[in-house]
């Protein structure tokens, strides 16, 4: 995984769970809201330090693949 500091990591992981979440409480699927999660944090992740979009989904699904806590 790239070298990314802890605010970034934590806001990947804020977005992510944040719009996961929303998207349980709409009543959409558990894959449904990981691939809103991954397209939300990943928008933010390619915005905030410049990387294309498909290089930041993949960062984004590695990050949440590390972090137990980040399970639906």
């Amino acid at each position: 995984m790239a070298s990314l500091d802890q605010i970034t990591l934590d806001l990947i992981r804020d977005t992510y769970l944040e719009t996961a979440e929303e998207t349980l409480e709409r009543g959409g699927s558990k894959l449904k809201a990981h691939m809103e999660g991954t397209v939300a944090a990943a928008m933010y992740v390619a915005a905030a330090i410049g990387i294309e979009d498909e290089e930041a989904k993949r960062l984004v699904v590695q990050v949440v693949r590390s972090d137990a806590e980040m399970a639906l």
